[in-house]
């Protein structure tokens, strides 16, 4: 079967770390959460989340993250991430052990596991004094397992995995995952996913080459680059003509002591055993992609934006223009923005451009048909003020 690689991130303890330079204010569009290490999460404010907040926190959305697992609950030898205690969680599946508990297995090497950390940065427990925030809190999770420890899977998990996610009512569905090669099982699950309304969000691959990686490169799947805290293109980004958004990863360049880049983004995961966590900042496309993840579940739950062609319009919409004007290779359409997704989908969706219903309508009436009265006794005076020009002094 064939392989689906998935891109390597790295990660560090952001306990020793100061507080990252000119990281700036919360917006005063939303009172910032207590989570204590907020004031770390730059990546958060670089796409608008504290003001989109105070719109849409993704109530009523599932996402589902198809990876290593989820550090979601408590039982047996597992224990649930801290900071994900307040998180919602829907029944997911595991398809590498095949059975219904997908949680997150620590590596044996020691390094830190990837699932959690990407439901993390979607939907981690925010405002509740430990930790830090996600893109969109009250989302509910869908833990999938497709990978293994060691970040390896087959197309056959993954193409399960996605159709699992659509049967079972996943709104958005996060690929931090990819691959070289299109293969025919996969893309006929996105396509099935596509068909029944699942927004699709993959990560565009952490190669640095001039082309998308798959399933992101499907067109049906929103493909998402990285970008570092200046907003330039991350070194290890792919980008390519099938590019369709980046968000914030870092570059992955400040690194402290070899245990990772302090200028990522900022999520819990597991690392040295099934019991043991840390808030680790990570630098890939895979954290990118659960950003534009996120931002999907503000748009489905803020009510503005319900299908996958009115996400996908909004995320591109209301991104920030970056390097060349327009849509390019290097960014797609930009920097995705929440608010301004929001924003764009709220215009799309606004008062004139929705129907009203039939009680409005009768309620309605009278105003109107009294508007119409008025323009046509206004219209009919004009004419007649024309006719008794024309028929003046002077003519024969």
């Amino acid at each position: 079967m064939t392989a689906i690689v998935l891109a390597a991130c790295w990660a560090a303890l952001a306990g020793s770390l100061p507080p990252p330079a000119g990281a700036g204010s919360p917006s005063r569009a939303a009172a910032p959460p207590d989570d204590p290490l907020f004031r770390h999460q730059w990546n958060l404010r670089a796409i608008g989340i504290p003001a989109a907040w105070a719109i849409s926190r993704g109530a009523g959305v599932t996402v589902a993250v198809l990876d290593t697992g989820v550090a979601y609950r408590t039982r047996g030898r597992y224990r649930q991430a801290p900071d994900l205690a307040g998180t919602r969680f829907a029944p997911g599946w595991d398809f590498v052990d095949g059975d219904p508990y997908p949680d997150d297995v620590a590596r044996a090497d020691g390094r830190r596991t990837h699932g959690t950390l990407i439901a993390g940065i979607i939907a981690q427990t925010t405002n509740n004094g430990l930790g830090a925030a996600g893109v969109a809190p009250e989302a509910t999770i869908m833990p999938v397992r497709v990978l293994e420890p060691d970040l390896m899977g087959t197309a056959r998990a993954l193409a399960r995995g996605l159709r699992f996610a659509t049967d079972h009512g996943a709104d958005v569905i996060n690929l931090s995952i990819s691959g070289t090669a299109d293969t025919r099982v996969v893309s006929r699950a996105v396509a099935y996913a596509a068909a029944k309304g699942a927004i699709v969000v993959a990560a565009a691959g952490n190669a640095g080459r001039p082309a998308v990686g798959w399933p992101a490169a499907d067109p049906r799947v929103i493909a998402v680059g990285a970008v570092a805290r200046d907003r330039s293109l991350a070194f290890y980004s792919n980008h390519g003509d099938r590019l369709d958004i980046v968000a914030p990863a870092g570059a992955g360049e400040l690194g402290d002591g070899g245990r990772g880049p302090a200028d990522g983004v900022l999520a819990q995961t597991l690392e040295d055993g099934q019991a043991d966590f840390c808030f680790c900042f990570s630098a890939s496309t895979s954290a990118a992609a659960a950003h534009v993840s996120g931002v999907a579940a503000l748009l489905v739950g803020s009510g503005r934006a319900t299908t996958r062609g009115e996400v996908r319009r909004a995320l591109l919409a209301g991104a920030r223009d970056l390097g060349a004007h327009g849509r390019d290779p290097r960014f797609g359409a930009g920097l995705v923005h929440a608010l301004g997704a929001l924003n764009a989908a709220g215009r799309a969706r606004g008062p004139a451009a929705r129907a009203p219903s039939s009680e409005s309508r009768s309620r309605r009436w009278p105003a109107a048909a009294l508007a119409g009265l008025v323009l046509a006794s206004l219209l009919a005076w004009r004419i007649a003020r024309r006719r008794r020009a024309r028929s003046g002094p002077g003519a024969a």
